[in-house]
Formats: structure tokens, C-alpha cells, sequence
């Protein structure tokens, strides 16, 4: 899961004066099978961001970081439109008046879309926002997992195999948030996307065991130093913001146990929020 920053980026003003006329619209809907009307003959709205949106992610899924094995890529609501189903299947008013509001989208690989569907449940301590009471959005305590929440990318950790499973140490709440939004988001469940990560745990690892061959040579030679220094720039390579999996590649690092090699995990971050927005 990558987080992603949106700063004081906002879409073109064209499309944003688009969204305020459908959503006014919406508002003074008297049903909900008005509402759904609309929403439905103004679907392709959303789709017009897809582009701008995938620049704050260098072309990859913001839930599972992947670029091209986790089928195309979607717009996905975060708090559904129409309706929004609870732990136990229950279903309450969808969050219809952010159909158009560009805060409310993540890009999605079409397989963990499709999986996640109308699932959007809150604490049961938690009163969930209506139309009447929008406010409430922001004293939701939501399951799912967040990609533009600050901390929620952290807690999903991995493993040799591929897997994502909750970071170690994590209490009760969060642990059920990771394995919700694993499970939602199909995160283990498409198998090409576990071996995908895979096979970049164990890229990682070659070139973690190259790097330490060539830290314990003695006396060093020329060809230690070289391939000391083709590891850490492979490495590096690996940690670039346009390349798939950099948590997978983190999480291989810190795991070796070497310190030199957490440095790295833990000083090198994405700059492709920085990079790409600027250029927009």
C-alpha cells in the first residue's frame, strides 16, 4: 500500500466546476432512485481523473503497489456511492453526496475493486455519517485500510513468500483492519500478485547477500569494492518510486537484520508524490 499525498493539488478547475453541477444536482434529488440516476449517467466524471490521479502514485495501485499485475486500473470510491455493508452484511445509506468528490477516490487494480465492492464498515462504537449529518465524516473510525491516511500504509507488513499479513506488535483494532483490508482488497487472494512480490523479496535478497559478501571480504579487493557497490545501487534501483513492490523491498530489509541494510530501507522513501505533482 503506497501513501499518497495530495498537498494542495486539486484537479483541473474545468472538471472540478463539472462535479459542483452533478453534485448540486444530487443534493436536490427527492429519491433514492434519482440519486442513482444521476450517479449512474455521470460515471464517466470519475473515470476523467484517472490519469491525474495515478500521477501521485507513479502508475501503481495505491493498495497493492502493483503495476500491471493486478489487472487495469480503476477509480474507486472510497466510502461507497449508493449503499455501504457492515461487518455482518448489514446495509446503510452509501455516501451518495461524495459521488463526485474527488477526495473520496483511490486508484484500485480492477481485482481488489471488484472484491471490496460496497464493504465499508465502522466501529460499532461509531456513528456513521448520513446527508443530514455530514459532518460526522470526520469522527468516523473506519476498518479499511486508508492509502492518503498518514500511518495506515505502515501496518500491512510482508513476507518471503509474497504474503501481506499485519506488522508485528500491532493491537487488536489495527490487526483487523490489516486482515480486513487484505482480505477486501484481495491482496493474497490473486495469486499473480503474490508471486509478483515474491519474486522481488528474493531480487532483494541476492543482492543483500552479494552486499555482504562484499562487506565481510578480507583484505577487500577491487572486485569486493565493485560488487559491494553494484548491490547497493541495485538495491537502490529497486527503491525507485516508479518500480512496483518498494514495500516488499523495504520489508526484505529491515528483516536481514543487517543495519546497513535498514539504513537503507529507512532513508530512502518515495518521491514520487514530489516529483510528479510538481511536473503536472
Amino acid at each position: 500500500m503506497i501513501h499518497v499525498k495530495f498537498g494542495h493539488e486539486q484537479p483541473p478547475k474545468k472538471w472540478l466546476e463539472k462535479a459542483k453541477r452533478v453534485s448540486d444536482r444530487l443534493d436536490a434529488a427527492t429519491s433514492k432512485g434519482e440519486r442513482d440516476r444521476i450517479i449512474d449517467n455521470n460515471s464517466e466524471l470519475w473515470g476523467e481523473l484517472k490519469d491525474w490521479l495515478l500521477k501521485f502514485s507513479c502508475g501503481k495501485c495505491w493498495f497493492s503497489e502493483a503495476k500491471d499485475t493486478f489487472s487495469h486500473w480503476d477509480v474507486e470510491h472510497f466510502r461507497p456511492k449508493k449503499s455501504a455493508k457492515e461487518l455482518d452484511g448489514r446495509e446503510r445509506e452509501g455516501y451518495w453526496w461524495l459521488a463526485f468528490d474527488w477526495r473520496n477516490y483511490r486508484i484500485c487494480g480492477n481485482v481488489g475493486n471488484r472484491k471490496k465492492g460496497t464493504f465499508f464498515p465502522l466501529h460499532s462504537d461509531c456513528k456513521p455519517a448520513n446527508c443530514q449529518a455530514r459532518h460526522l465524516l470526520q469522527d468516523e473510525i473506519f476498518v479499511l485500510l486508508d492509502p492518503t491516511r498518514e500511518g495506515d500504509p505502515d501496518l500491512i507488513s510482508f513476507d518471503e513468500r509474497g504474503m501481506a499479513k499485519a506488522m508485528p506488535g500491532i493491537g487488536e483494532w489495527p490487526r483487523l483492519r490489516v486482515e480486513m483490508s487484505i482480505k477486501r482488497f484481495k491482496l493474497n487472494g490473486h495469486e499473480a500478485l503474490r508471486e509478483a512480490r515474491q519474486k522481488v523479496w528474493e531480487k532483494c535478497r541476492k543482492w543483500i547477500d552479494q552486499a555482504r559478501e562484499a562487506l565481510q571480504a578480507s583484505p577487500p579487493t577491487a572486485t569486493s569494492q565493485e560488487r559491494q557497490r553494484q548491490a547497493f545501487e541495485e538495491i537502490q534501483s529497486l527503491l525507485e518510486p516508479h518500480e512496483p513492490f518498494t514495500a516488499v523491498v523495504r520489508e526484505c530489509l529491515n528483516a536481514s537484520g543487517f543495519r546497513w541494510a535498514q539504513r537503507i530501507a529507512n532513508s530512502t522513501r518515495s518521491r514520487c508524490n514530489l516529483e510528479l505533482v510538481t511536473e503536472s
